[in-house]
Parts: structure tokens; sequence; C-alpha cells
């Protein structure tokens, strides 16, 4: 039986907690930034701290000091994230990171994408380049069991496709790449790839949501399972890396169609 354990690679987990941070004394507010790029740097502080649902932001002039901003353009940049649900203000006490959701980070790369967050770009990037390699491992790794659950998880992918339900597509698509994380017998990377569910929900769901017919995406899966069953690796990285290709224009396409319906 495999060692399983988590890894704690991502990047989004390397960040210190708002408790942690100290300020910068020798940092200057910054007069030119504006509200919504700053909004950017909140989105990538608020993903990459330890900060909870239900948290209290330390106070306006601290943090302000942390960002090295003028309170102005942080007071604007705080009422974004309140309207996007992300902040909660409460009179007399401070503000607070929602307690209303618990999928605080697949928001945070959702918005991340539509702002152009350059690490949020860099983690579908490096998805992309990881879940190629997993494929080839996996061709090379998987026992009959782990052939057994990705050929299930395709056949809950075929009949979902078949009604139309895109929640069910979704679900079972993102159970099937990290059934073949699993199958690729490397612990290391199928932490990777466990510690990106947030991105990979937030991707599929934009994905499967904007012109994306499930039938075309389901065929993008076949070729990968044809080729993990038949334990050739290279047949299974290539098909994998043109699924990816077509992932990362679909993602594309429907990033700047929700900017343009936003505009």
């Amino acid at each position: 039986m495999r060692n399983s354990h988590e890894a704690s690679v991502s990047h989004l987990s390397m960040m210190p907690s708002f408790e942690a941070a100290q300020p910068d004394s020798g940092t200057k507010p910054n007069p030119l930034e504006t509200s919504t790029e700053l909004l950017q740097r909140l989105l990538s502080f608020l993903a990459q701290s330890n900060i909870l649902p239900g948290q209290r932001l330390p106070g306006e002039r601290q943090l302000a000091e942390q960002m090295g901003v003028g309170r102005n353009v942080l007071r604007e940049a705080l009422k974004l994230l309140g309207a996007l649900g992300f902040l909660e203000v409460r009179q007399g006490d401070g503000t607070y990171v929602t307690n209303k959701t618990s999928k605080l980070l697949p928001r945070v790369v959702e918005w991340g994408l539509y702002l152009g967050d350059q690490s949020i770009q860099a983690l579908v990037e490096a998805r992309s380049v990881l879940e190629v390699s997993l494929a080839g491992l996996a061709a090379k790794n998987a026992g009959p069991q782990d052939l057994i659950r990705i050929e299930q998880l395709y056949a809950f992918m075929e009949a979902a496709s078949a009604q139309e339900d895109i929640d069910s597509y979704a679900a079972a698509d993102i159970s099937f790449h990290l059934a073949i994380a699993k199958a690729s017998g490397n612990p290391v990377l199928e932490g990777v790839i466990v510690n990106i569910r947030s991105l990979m929900q937030t991707w599929t769901d934009k994905v499967l949501k904007h012109h994306v017919h499930l039938a075309d995406s389901l065929a993008l899966h076949l070729p990968i399972v044809q080729a993990i069953r038949a334990a050739d690796s290279e047949g299974a990285r290539a098909a994998m890396q043109t699924h990816m290709d077509e992932a990362i224009a679909n993602l594309s396409k429907s990033t700047l169609i929700k900017s343009a319906e936003k505009s």
C-alpha cells in the first residue's frame, strides 16, 4: 500500500499570518497606486496568509503601514473587498474576513484571474506542467484499483455529459484529476495537486460555464484514460498536454468574457 501524506509545498501556504507580519517602517506609501492595484495585493495577501474566516484584520493604520500605502487608497480597496463579499465591516469593532463562507480561497483565485494577478497566472501554468508529469507517471505506476477508479470517474463524467449536468460533471472532472495524481505513485506531487484544488475548482467552473460543451471536454479526457490503461507514458503525457492547452485557452476566453460583461 502506498504511503500518503500531505505535502505543504504550495506557495499559497508560505506567507506569514497577519499577526506575524511586521510593519516595514522604511516603506513609504505610494500615492500613485490605485485602489484596484492595491486590491490585487490585498487579495494575494489574504490568499497567502493564515487568516481564517471570522478573524479580524489589523487596524486601518497598521494595515496601511504593512502594505506601504496611504489610508485613503486602502480604505477604498477594503470597500471593494467588502462589496465582493470577502470582508465584513462591523461598526465599532473593526473589519473581519467574512465567515459566511468557507470558500475564501477559490474566490481569491477567481478574482485574481479577473484582475490578472501574476501569482495566480503562474499557478495556472504550474498546474499544466504538473498534470502532464502526473499523467506520465500514472501510466507507469497505476495499479488495478487506480485504473478502476480513473475509469469509474470517466464514466461518471460521461453520464453527466449526456444529461448536461455541469455541476456533477465538474465534480467528477476534479476527482478524475486527483485520481490520476494518486495513481502517479508520487505522494509529493500528489500533495501539490491537492493543495491547488481551489484553483482546479475555480478553473473548471469558469471553463464549463462559458461556451464549452461537456461533450467536447469529455472527448479530451478519453485519450488520457486510454493511454494510462495501456501503460503508455508518452501517450498519456501528450493527451494531458492537449487537454491542458485547450483548458488554458478556454480559461482565457472565459475570463475575457467575464471581464467584458463587467465593463
